[in-house]
């Protein structure tokens, strides 16, 4: 079996728990089973370029290091939504091939993982380490200290606070809180209504809404693995509360490897020895041990930390509320330790303080600390009641309260005997073994290959609609390339744009496929096509493709477009266009688009396909040529807009989906062949006068709440974008392009748009 390991970091660079347990995991798999296991995971190295990709074989494993510094961020939905590495991802899955994938975390990575993963019918097993899906600093602690309750679809804006403002970077957001905690007295809160008015504005409708959108976003992630498993059954009734099935969630608790945890013959200590194993962070409370080891009896302990400073979301500020208490007599501080050398830290112990603020999982170093025979004082917050048992194995305080933290280690030192009894009780606690883990999970790893044939999904009903104008001969090559793909639509709409009729009876041999619609005059391509999409969703249609009529499609096009819609999962698909007489060059595999300078463009244009990695992945847009749309799309944002009349009316539609929060993207694998121009004429000046209106226009319409400034700029910068553009074409005189590209900008000046007026 071919095993896709999906992880957020990994040993030997990133020593988390979760981290950890992914690699222990997989090689348990690799070692019992036989199996391949492929990891993708994240590096961040500033020294490389941004995205960068390299593989290394090591502890039979294929490990797949993608680097991420945030660097390339600009907005809050770029830091977990990352087009860029799902289409790496992408690319590995259609390289690999597996079977089934085991995700363990998807924080520095992308969520699109889980979507691709799903559109190629792969089936994903997901391990809850944390709350990152519905919360995006993980631990459900909010900026002011607190453990928050839960997400709602708009009650995470005092954590998102300048993340959700779009002119800000995320990767700026740590530095600008620091400096805003910093600022003295009313400069300080001047800063700080300045920011909640920027993040007020930035909200404005639910439907720019940075957190609405993050938390609809993932409940639909959620929507699509196949399976979850949850480490404790704190987190698994918390998920249940935030929507997943509760058939689609186990408890599964860690396994560990028995042979390396024993419990160890303590050397006897006059002093009682507290140890603490975790980052020095504010949510892990190292401060609260410190604080309660103060109010001991002057040498009745020493405390010794094993964790490195950790500054959680960029919060600096701990590190200084922490430094006084390390310097206390009797506190040691050893830095991180590998987790080959926690035996031996656990081994010079006596207990183990976990001071965790924040609802734990299930932190693996309480476990490793029960195997070793080492007692555990812990907070009663989350998922560690489950293995700490009060006075059993260990002793419970409140989570946050230093008192009842003092308590339970004054009793340590005080009650005869308790500290062997709850040895005694470490010792006797069932733990699970890894290998019994690991069989679980391979088992549900075959369970869930050997059903997928049985649960693939009923295909919806789906029509294209075939624009003609003046082009009888293309249509009819058009409606042929989609009667015979291996996806045939259910309805074929040709929508006539033509005065005359030409085209009519060559259609009939399709019989009942297709649906004949003239309108008698010209509509434009977002009129004409518009005339389509209404038959087609009268008829029933749960996707409509739209089709130039200069368009064939490969046999396997539609197949995949559709595939890539999962049920449920409303949006845009395309396919990589390719020149219809140069068939090895691109066209377009998608658009880019920069909201700010307004420049729009076809990425990879003019690239060579042979060299082109035909990869999956999220765009603005998509080449309006061929595109696949889901119903719900169109009851949500309308049609086209009819007042482009040609051209950029789909990558208006595309943003306006995106901004209802639709995605679009390109499917790897899906090849349509496009001619261009053949109705208006590939060198007609024409072509400019609409690029430049309806550029204009459509740079206007997105970005219609932005202020004066910007969208002057923007205007000004457009306007000499198409003149240039048309300095350089070809077709015409000079001067006809250019007098056909300022006509364009004056129309759009003067608020003219559908036909071109002078023709």
């Amino acid at each position: 079996m071919r095993v896709l390991v999906v992880v957020h970091g990994f040993p030997p660079l990133a020593q988390g728990g979760a981290e950890i347990y992914a690699h222990e995991h997989a090689q348990a798999i690799t070692r019992t089973f036989g199996d391949q296991v492929h990891v993708l995971t994240r590096e961040q190295d500033v020294t490389r370029p941004e995205y960068a990709v390299r593989t290394e074989r090591r502890d039979n494993l294929t490990i797949t290091w993608v680097n991420n510094t945030f660097r390339s961020v600009r907005t809050f939905e770029d830091s977990y939504r990352n087009a860029p590495i799902g289409e790496i991802a992408a690319r590995l899955v259609d390289e690999y091939q597996p079977d089934v994938a085991h995700l363990h975390h998807l924080t520095c990575l992308s969520t699109e993982i889980v979507h691709l993963l799903a559109a190629r019918g792969i089936p994903t097993v997901f391990t809850l380490h944390d709350y990152w899906l519905m919360c995006h600093r993980g631990q459900l602690f909010d900026v002011h200290g607190q453990v928050c309750a839960g997400p709602e679809p708009s009650g995470c804006h005092s954590c998102l606070g300048l993340t959700a403002v779009p002119a800000v970077p995320s990767r700026l957001v740590p530095t600008l809180r620091s400096l805003e905690r910093r600022l003295p007295g009313p400069i300080g809160a001047q800063g700080r209504r300045w920011a909640a008015k920027l993040t007020a504005r930035s909200a404005g409708h639910a439907e720019h809404d940075a957190a609405a959108r993050r938390f609809a976003h993932m409940q639909d992630v959620c929507d699509h693995v196949t399976q979850f498993l949850a480490p404790s059954r704190s987190i698994r009734d918390r998920f249940i509360q935030f929507g997943v099935d509760p058939g689609r969630i186990s408890l599964a608790p860690y396994g560990f490897d028995h042979h390396r945890f024993v419990p160890a013959k303590r050397i006897p200590s006059p002093r009682l020895r507290l140890g603490f194993l975790g980052s020095l962070m504010v949510s892990k409370g190292p401060h609260l041990l410190l604080e309660a080891y103060r109010r001991l009896p002057p040498c009745a302990a020493t405390v010794d930390l094993f964790g490195a400073h950790a500054d959680y979301h960029g919060d600096t500020s701990y590190r200084h509320r922490l430094e006084p208490l390390l310097s206390l007599p009797g506190v040691r501080i050893h830095g991180p330790r590998p987790h080959a050398e926690v035996p031996d830290a656990l081994a010079s112990l006596d207990a183990l303080v976990v001071t965790s603020v924040w609802p734990e999982t299930s932190p693996l170093v309480v476990r490793e600390a029960l195997l070793s025979g080492l007692p555990v004082v812990a907070s009663r917050v989350g998922g560690i009641p489950e293995v700490v048992a009060h006075e059993l194995n260990g002793l419970l305080f409140e989570p946050g309260h230093v008192d009842d933290l003092c308590h339970m280690l004054t009793r340590l030192l005080n009650e005869p005997g308790l500290l062997h009894t709850l040895a005694a009780g470490a010792i006797a606690t069932s733990i699970r073994t890894l290998e019994n883990d690991v069989a679980a999970t391979r088992s549900l790893y075959r369970s869930l290959v050997d059903s997928r044939p049985a649960v693939r999904r009923p295909q919806s009903r789906l029509a294209a609609v075939v624009l003609n104008y003046r082009t009888a001969d293309d249509t009819v090559l058009a409606v042929s390339s989609l009667a015979a793909s291996d996806r045939c639509p259910d309805q074929i709409v040709v929508v006539d744009n033509d005065v005359s009729t030409e085209c009519q009876p060559r259609l009939s041999r399709f019989g009942a496929l297709v649906t004949y619609l003239h309108t008698g005059r010209n509509l434009g391509f977002s009129g004409g096509m518009n005339v389509g999409i209404r038959a087609a969703l009268d008829s029933g249609a749960e996707r409509v493709l739209l089709v130039n009529s200069d368009v064939v499609l490969a046999p396997d096009c539609l197949e995949r477009l559709d595939d890539a819609l999962a049920p449920g999962r409303g949006g845009i698909a395309g396919p990589l266009v390719v020149s219809r007489s140069m068939p090895d060059v691109v066209a377009s595999a998608g658009i880019d688009y920069n909201p700010r300078s307004g420049r729009m463009r076809h990425r990879d244009f003019g690239a060579s396909v042979t060299d082109h990695a035909r990869t999956s992945g999220e765009r603005a847009a998509v080449s309006g040529c061929l595109m696949l749309i889901t119903r719900d799309v169109f009851d949500r944002i309308g049609l086209l807009d009819e007042r482009y009349f040609f051209s950029f009316e789909e990558i208006d539609f595309c943003l306006r989906a995106r901004k209802a929060g639709f995605p679009t993207q390109i499917v790897a694998g899906a090849v349509a062949y496009h001619e261009g121009g053949r109705a208006i004429g590939v060198t007609s000046p024409r072509r400019l006068y609409f690029a430049a209106r309806n550029h204009l226009l459509m740079a206007s319409a997105i970005g219609a709440t932005d202020d004066a400034v910007t969208r002057a700029c923007r205007t000004m910068h457009i306007a000499a974008l198409c003149m240039a553009h048309a300095a350089r074409s070809s077709g015409g005189s000079l001067l006809a392009r250019l007098v056909a590209t300022a006509r364009g900008i004056r129309d759009h000046a003067r608020g003219r748009y559908g036909p071109d007026s002078s023709v």
